[in-house]
């Protein structure tokens, strides 16, 4: 039940700022408060894992594979929320995930990834300056290897956060 619930709170935050963009980064912002309030570790896994996207994209952007109208040499805020949104849904369902081999996530990540921006070109919140096709294929490579570094990320996040407990017998 959790997994529906929370995948289908993503997808209305996915929809919230790939159709609204500018005009419901203040909705997208909230909706992130929400998860960080119910889950504080959101805010590391927000603060680890965006990076990657951010950089990412940022790097499709410079090279032609995707573009915002507005045309801009970087990504904008809503877009820049979107990450923050991802992250913190796959680090809700971190336990899922992580349950599951790297390969079979990652091909589910590059499938997934790649579906939603082809999804909001369609609906017109990105554009792909390059042919459709290529670009696709191009997205299903990134994001597999967005996928696979993600993953990788969360497995160090879930250390890092998981308390310690005492060798020594209690004390």
């Amino acid at each position: 039940m959790r997994f529906v619930v929370i995948s289908l709170l993503f997808n209305v935050f996915w929809f919230t700022a790939a159709l609204g963009q500018s005009s419901t980064q203040w909705l997208l912002v909230a909706m992130l408060a929400a998860a960080i309030f119910y889950q504080r570790d959101v805010l590391w896994a927000i603060i680890t894992l965006t990076p990657i996207g951010l950089v990412g994209d940022n790097l499709l952007i410079h090279f032609g594979w995707l573009a915002t109208e507005p045309a801009s040499a970087w990504m904008p805020v809503w877009l820049v929320l979107l990450w923050c949104g991802f992250c913190a849904f796959v680090w809700l369902l971190r336990k899922i995930i992580l349950a599951h081999s790297l390969w079979a996530m990652s091909l589910i990540g590059a499938l997934g990834g790649a579906s939603s921006y082809v999804a909001g070109e369609r609906l017109g919140a990105i554009v792909f300056p390059q042919p459709w096709l290529t670009t696709s294929l191009v997205l299903v490579a990134v994001w597999a290897v967005y996928s696979v570094i993600l993953i990788h990320l969360m497995r160090w996040l879930v250390d890092k956060t998981q308390p310690t407990t005492l060798a020594s017998g209690g004390e």
